[in-house]
């Protein structure tokens, strides 16, 4: 079923349509996570602004979301709620890890480093423990609006 579901993809059947649904999760996380900085650092924030932030250059980790609940998508859907937000959670520190080195690699830093850095949970400054309720709760978004479109 991986397979067949890559070879659609790959031999254009369907590209249009993943395209448009990187493009939708890529904006869409890139707006969850300047929400999520800003409720964070809201306590550091003396004026109350709740000023977010984010990196464009995370949109692409972000776009591969569909394309990942594409492929396993019908193996994880049918799994009990705690272990596939754990699962969730897990494949995001992943790909957040490897996608923030190869940031690292390409710029000489990675965009969040510095304030990764900081934590005490952090693993190489490039992903952080303590953020993996986020996570859990995030893959389990990405689920939900992923079942939305379809």
């Amino acid at each position: 079923m991986i397979m067949e579901k890559l070879s659609l993809f790959l031999d254009g059947t369907m590209s249009g349509h993943f395209l448009s649904e990187m493009v939708i999760f890529a904006v869409f996380a890139l707006g969850l996570e300047v929400v999520f900085t800003s409720v964070c650092d809201w306590k550091q924030d003396k004026r109350r602004f709740l000023m977010g932030y984010s990196s464009v250059w995370y949109a692409p980790l972000y776009a591969l979301a569909p394309v990942f609940l594409h492929l396993v998508g019908a193996y994880f859907f049918e799994l009990p709620f705690l272990l596939r937000g754990t699962l969730y959670a897990l494949v995001i520190f992943a790909v957040e890890y490897l996608g923030m080195l190869s940031l690292r690699l390409l710029l000489g830093a990675s965009p969040s480093q510095e304030h990764y850095y900081k934590a005490r949970w952090n693993i190489h400054g490039l992903i952080r423990l303590d953020y993996f309720p986020a996570m859990f709760v995030m893959g389990l978004i990405f689920e939900w609006v992923f079942s939305r479109i379809h």
